[in-house]
């Protein structure tokens, strides 16, 4: 597994685990991985500890050492999970984005060709790659046209497309999931889910006179709607989809196809359910004890704002320097292929992640003090 050290990679690590797999993982700063929350595992950073996690410290853009692991390994599967995943860093950060998100998956696609063909590979596609339609549709699905609008969509689109052609040409057995957002405590900082968990726990337990005095919550567009899962959620549906074969067969009755990559298909992941960002904000201040009085001025969401509702005082402002040019309003999406096929059933609503969101932060803030 790639990008071990995000929220997605920390899942699936203790998913694959407790399965009963040797799990190789690599990040690019092994001082930096942490793994603290995994239960019953030893310290993969011990080299004489009994661990079925193995930790590699790998620069995606240095590939021989990537190469070299897969040769060695002859992994039965591979979950690609690494790159830039923030959209809003890929506009400041476009060149790294692309190498991380699109050129590196060249490279693992080619080693696995060449080194280990028999490999399932897992590629973590993403509903940005939708971006504003251009054909009209209201709803996207696994076929659906790819019209990006940033540079972290373009370089998902490029991959996804890619490994759309390797599995066609050279038969590997390759599956792209399509990922609507999904949180969870792992979330890291320069996440929106993050940002606004953070923010409201620093005016948890405030008097008025504290509230009155905190600077307000500054954000972007609170008129963008989204689709938000739970993580652990969307984790379940990677394995699902890359052991999607044998996991066919069992939900529909049938006898399994032949392992081919022929037989592989991509797979959308999604709730069904799309919020708008100030939802998000207002679910997760009232979550804290915190009402918020909305205050919607015009179409344009640069006027947007909101008060505490006991106090009057300003709680959330729009602030123009996040706003971004051609961002999406909405990425309505369409997951019937991964529950119908798949028997992949999320949980909804936004209470789901945040309460998790807040509820562990809340654990470790008290650790500390």
């Amino acid at each position: 597994m790639t990008g071990a050290g995000g929220q997605d990679g920390f899942f699936l690590t203790r998913r694959l685990l407790s399965e009963g797999w040797v799990v190789h993982v690599t990040t690019h700063q092994v001082d930096g991985f942490n793994f603290d929350d995994l239960p019953e595992v030893a310290d993969p950073l011990t080299p004489d500890a009994p661990s079925r996690l193995h930790v590699h410290e790998v620069d995606l853009l240095q590939p021989k050492a990537l190469f070299d692991l897969i040769a060695e390994t002859q992994a039965d599967e591979f979950y690609n999970l690494a790159g830039q995943s923030s959209v809003a860093r890929s506009f400041s950060e476009p060149l790294y984005t692309w190498r991380t998100n699109a050129e590196a998956v060249v490279h693992m696609l080619e080693c696995l060709r060449e080194s280990s063909p028999h490999t399932r590979f897992y590629q973590a596609s993403s509903t940005d790659m939708f971006g504003i339609s251009s054909t009209g549709a209201t709803l996207h699905s696994e076929t659906s046209a790819l019209n990006p609008q940033s540079p972290y969509a373009s370089a998902k689109a490029a991959a996804h497309l890619l490994c759309h052609s390797y599995r066609e040409v050279y038969g590997l057995r390759i599956a792209s999931g399509i990922l609507s957002n999904h949180e969870s405590h792992r979330r890291p900082a320069f996440f929106i889910s993050r940002k606004v968990v953070d923010h409201v726990l620093t005016l948890s337990g405030m008097g008025n006179e504290e509230l009155k005095r905190a600077p307000p919550l500054r954000m972007g567009n609170l008129k963008a709607r989204r689709d938000w899962g739970f993580a652990p959620d969307y984790v379940e549906g990677m394995s699902r989809i890359l052991r999607q074969i044998e996991v066919r067969a069992h939900e529909q009755g049938t006898t399994p196809e032949a392992d081919l990559g022929l037989n592989y298909r991509d797979y959308l992941l999604a709730t069904g359910e799309t919020h708008a960002v100030w939802e998000l904000v207002d679910a997760a201040f009232r979550l804290v004890g915190l009402d918020l009085e909305w205050h919607f001025e015009g179409d344009e969401p640069s006027g947007w704002s909101a008060d505490f509702r006991s106090i009057g005082s300003p709680a959330v402002v729009v602030d123009a320097s996040f706003l971004r040019v051609a961002e999406p309003t909405e990425i309505p999406v369409d997951a019937t292929r991964a529950r119908q096929e798949l028997g992949w059933a999320p949980r909804r609503g936004l209470e789901v992640f945040l309460n998790d969101m807040l509820g562990r932060k809340s654990r470790v803030r008290s650790r500390e003090s």
